[in-house]
């Protein structure tokens, strides 16, 4: 006696709903929205025996043929939260452009007591003010994230450093993502709850309210040399009217000299435009009345005292 054939017939052709939902989701589909369209989990579970589905996470797949990129696993982690759920921290600092590491682990952020289960390259952190962060949040690359101020808040709990934290804050700034309001708003909101990173976010939004950001990086770096070694903070990016425009100083003080400090990075100043522009600002800016001293990246690194104290001696002679 032959065994009976097992012919199965599949009501649903799912080539299209998965490139439909894919399209705007980094090429990742879940099996609710699969089985919103008809598919049975037979169907569902055929495709992927049929290796033409692939598990990302928990319900979540991506199709044959699709590489796996940084995008299409935070998409997933967030389709398949089976909660209410925003890309946050250093993810989202990174998503945003003010972070320029790309995290390896993918943090997500959920409503309180909505945790989902522990997996591989994903950090879920549970929020009891999630309402709050939903309310701010925004789409960075088609992907739902907290909004910029939360992300600075949540990053500083993780970031130990004062200049890393400042980077972050003064980039956020410089892009003009967020103002001082929204900043404020977001330390008053969450005071008082025992979160982790508070102190630190306060203590960034202390250290820079009311002054422009810093114009680079290392600018950041020698401002934050000279504040450890006793002196006031710098101004950043401090205009200077002249005959034929304004200058924009690096680092500046106003008293009890006016002391210009310019932070002289080897990109930009290999170029003959520079070699000529340089020395008229520079020779501009003392004819207006104000001490000059240039900055190289190698004297930053190797004699930052030597710095230290050139500041010191035109300041106060």
């Amino acid at each position: 006696m032959e065994p009976a054939k097992t012919n199965r017939a599949h009501k649903v052709d799912l080539a299209e709903p998965v490139h439909e939902f894919g399209r705007d989701q980094h090429s990742i589909v879940t099996r609710r929205q699969l089985r919103a369209v008809g598919a049975s989990d037979d169907d569902i579970d055929h495709e992927l025996a049929a290796r033409r589905l692939f598990r990302e996470a928990p319900g979540a797949f991506r199709p044959w043929g699709v590489k796996r990129s940084w995008h299409l696993r935070a998409s997933a982690a967030l389709l398949s939260a089976r909660a209410p759920a925003l890309i946050s921290h250093r993810s989202a600092a990174w998503l945003y452009g003010i972070d320029e590491h790309m995290p390896g682990i993918i943090d997500v952020t959920v409503p309180r007591h909505r945790r989902p289960r522990a997996r591989p390259g994903v950090q879920f952190h549970e929020s009891q003010l999630f309402d709050v962060a939903a309310e701010t949040a925004e789409v960075r690359d088609g992907l739902a994230v907290t909004g910029v101020a939360r992300t600075l808040l949540d990053s500083c709990g993780e970031l130990r450093s004062l200049p890393d934290r400042l980077d972050l804050l003064d980039e956020a700034r410089r892009l003009k993502l967020v103002d001082w309001d929204r900043l404020w708003e977001c330390l008053v909101v969450h005071t008082g709850r025992g979160r982790p990173g508070l102190r630190r976010y306060r203590d960034v939004l202390l250290a820079r309210d009311g002054t422009a950001p810093a114009g680079t990086k290392f600018a950041r770096r020698v401002g934050l040399l000279l504040e450890s070694a006793g002196l006031p903070a710098p101004l950043y990016e401090h205009p200077v009217e002249h005959a034929e425009g304004t200058y924009y100083l690096d680092l500046a003080y106003l008293t009890p000299r006016r002391v210009a400090v310019e932070c002289v990075g080897r990109i930009g100043h290999d170029f003959e435009g520079a070699f000529e522009s340089d020395p008229v600002r520079r020779n501009r800016l003392q004819l207006l009345g104000w001490i000059v001293i240039e900055v190289t990246w190698r004297r930053f690194v190797n004699a930052p005292q030597e710095v230290v104290a050139e500041v010191l001696q035109a300041l106060w002679g």
